[in-house]
């Protein structure tokens, strides 16, 4: 259950199924929410219903869309605090999953003791309905994202264009209203039919974003937030993909150093950046009894998904061990689904770059990161939001956070999926946050250092960070 949930949170790097059937949505004139219909799911005590809500939160009487809710009620009633939404990532992770079927290896005791643990689908995301869907690949592997020349560089384009066409015609209008801000205020909408007037949450990674975007449009009714991982929302998508190919590679060199000196490493004694650049080098590479030749693609985004949890670091070694002549542990790599590449490209735009700058920007993340050579996640956002025609209702800004009680933001000095100078700058923009940074490796805190994590589950029962 814990390599499930670290997988749901890589986002971009796993593959994340997509359910059929969109529901259309269908028009309502209730202005508020109503009490949810909770139903027993799953085997561990979880409730689960759906809440409607407007499709465009501008026009809040016309047509609805329902998000899926999970709830764990606390385990120890009497000691109750209140409710803790959580969101896992992404974006486009579902929390149902989580909530229903993990608890009990996901949340810290403490927290299930003392808080109802309550997770949104987002819109478009999961169980809501309707499901936000493309009737081509989001992404395309085999080199398309580093374009060598002008022509690869313009059919990139050309095909970002032609999957977001296709995003339209399978999603309809829910397309244009998935953004952040959008989902934000479905998390208010969920608290009003919970009867709640304070909630306290916990966002990992993408999480921390919608979470600082909840407290920014609702600050009276946080009673306490941590944001675990977090996204800058300022810095812009050269930033973006810059910070994490640093933060990536030097990661990688403290991967490289571990089998240098431990010899549990499958790969000890060697040198692993000359080996895996070598590898690289030599894809595709043969997949063993599947005849499936794995791309660089598939190599480079199925070794950052191992990187960024450090738990995962004795598979990493293993399966490079045998990728000369087995590489099927990274043969499904690299694709993502239809909700991450729609809600990003709305968060986190890259515009109409011409070739000439956006060939300077993967010079940059070539040069910062030689070894990993830029197969991170937002390389991925860079590349595949080059072009995308659909507005983004989110772009990139300061989110500012005031009125609220201290909120926690947790940043790791060696995170490669989120680096501390997001945290620094989230920090910033959070009136009163208290920065926590901690100084191992890998992407958050919560699923990667026990006690840093157990410094933000006494934050949130007290609510003093």
């Amino acid at each position: 259950m814990r390599k499930l949930a670290r997988a749901l949170l890589a986002g971009a790097v796993t593959v994340l199924s997509l359910l059929p059937g969109n529901a259309v949505a269908a028009k309502s004139s209730h202005s508020g929410p109503k009490p949810l219909d909770w139903q027993e799911c799953g085997t561990l005590g979880a409730e689960c219903g759906s809440l409607p809500v407007p499709l465009n939160w501008a026009d809040p009487g016309g047509e609805q869309i329902t998000v899926a809710v999970t709830r764990l009620r606390a385990a120890d009633p009497a000691r109750r605090i209140g409710i803790l939404f959580f969101n896992p990532g992404g974006p486009g992770n579902a929390a149902r999953p989580w909530i229903r079927d993990m608890a009990e290896q996901v949340f810290p005791a403490d927290l299930r003791a003392r808080f109802d643990i309550v997770g949104v689908d987002p819109r478009g995301v999961g169980e809501s309905r309707p499901l936000i869907a493309c009737d081509k690949p989001t992404s395309q592997l085999n080199g398309a994202r580093y374009p060598e020349t002008r022509a690869e560089f313009d059919a990139l384009i050309a095909y970002n264009r032609e999957v977001a066409d296709g995003c339209r015609r399978a999603t309809g209008p829910l397309i244009d209203h998935v953004d952040t801000v959008s989902a934000a205020k479905d998390f208010d909408a969920v608290r009003r039919a919970l009867g709640e007037q304070r909630v306290s949450w916990l966002g990992l990674s993408y999480g921390t974003l919608l979470t600082a975007t909840y407290a920014q449009l609702f600050p009276e009714h946080v009673r306490a937030a941590v944001l675990d991982g977090s996204m800058d929302h300022t810095i812009g998508s050269r930033r973006l993909a810059a910070d994490e190919a640093a933060s990536a590679e030097e990661v990688f060199g403290q991967f490289a150093a571990w089998c240098q000196s431990d010899p549990s490493c499958a790969l000890y004694g060697r040198d692993v950046r000359a080996e895996y650049r070598a590898l690289l080098e030599r894809s595709p590479l043969p997949a063993g009894a599947s005849g499936t030749a794995v791309t660089a693609d598939q190599l480079g985004f199925g070794t950052y998904a191992k990187l960024i949890f450090r738990s995962s670091w004795s598979q990493l070694a293993k399966d490079l061990a045998d990728a000369r002549t087995d590489a099927s542990a990274f043969a499904e790599a690299g694709a993502q689904s239809a909700a991450y590449r729609v809600i990003t490209c709305h968060d986190m735009p890259t515009g109409d770059l011409g070739y000439e700058e956006f060939t300077e920007r993967l010079a940059e993340v070539r040069r910062l990161s030689p070894t990993v050579r830029g197969y991170i996640e937002s390389w991925d956002v860079q590349a595949g939001c080059l072009g995308w025609p659909i507005k983004p209702a989110n772009p990139w800004g300061a989110i500012r956070v005031s009125g609220t009680p201290p909120l926690l933001v947790v940043a790791g000095k060696h995170d490669p999926a989120t680096p501390l100078s997001w945290g620094k700058g989230m920090a910033s923009q959070i009136r009163g946050a208290r920065l926590l940074t901690w100084d191992g490796s890998g992407h958050t805190a919560f699923l990667n250092d026990p006690a840093t994590l157990a410094r933000e589950v006494d934050y949130l029962i007290t609510g003093r960070p």
